[in-house]
């Protein structure tokens, strides 16, 4: 190689390191998109449910309790089961499946247990227009047996929730203070 073309790629180099850009930009972006993520999750949540916005259903368990799952990449798992006479389908997942023992469950329970279930009116009013077979959360279980979990233990498991999202506050106020030190 000649030394004019040595010089010319070294040339090359130089401008390609001085157009580098910052990624300060950036690590800002991502501090501001952090506590806006915490403010929606803050200001989404409704406080607690009151017994008052809620439907009790009473019937027979007409299925088994099935694990199924959202698709995409990220997987969540829920269970749902069927009621006779119901033209929904049932499901425990995201807070309430935090207190939710399924193995005493499916152990203690059969195809004919009397269940009671309370959900969302407004939700299930929804779901039953639709008629895609929607699934209804739930926010209480109960069977003739034993309580699995009520609407104490979904306002308790709710907030609960709430306390992770400071998480992505401190991630965001970090992100910014490092990015605010940074020379580029």
């Amino acid at each position: 190689m000649s030394k004019r073309k040595n010089i010319r790629n070294n040339r090359k180099k130089r401008n390609i390191k001085e157009i580098k850009k910052s990624d300060k930009p950036f690590v800002i972006g991502f501090g501001i998109f952090m506590i806006l993520f915490f403010l929606w999750g803050q200001f989404s949540n409704n406080g607690n449910i009151s017994e008052s916005e809620l439907l009790t259903i009473t019937g027979k368990l007409n299925s088994e309790l099935i694990r199924e799952s959202s698709g995409g990449t990220q997987k969540t798992y829920f269970w749902t089961f069927l009621m006779k006479n119901q033209p929904v389908k049932f499901s425990i997942g995201g807070i309430a499946k935090v207190g939710f023992d399924s193995k005493l469950f499916k152990k203690t329970e059969t195809n004919q247990s009397e269940i009671t279930v309370k959900v969302d009116r407004e939700f299930y009013a929804k779901s039953i227009k639709d008629s895609k077979g929607k699934t209804v959360g739930i926010k209480y279980l109960a069977t003739k047996n034993r309580k699995y979990f009520d609407l104490k233990d979904y306002n308790e498991n709710k907030k609960t929730d709430m306390k992770f999202s400071y998480i992505f506050l401190i991630i965001g106020i970090g992100g910014i203070i490092y990015a605010l030190g940074m020379k580029k």
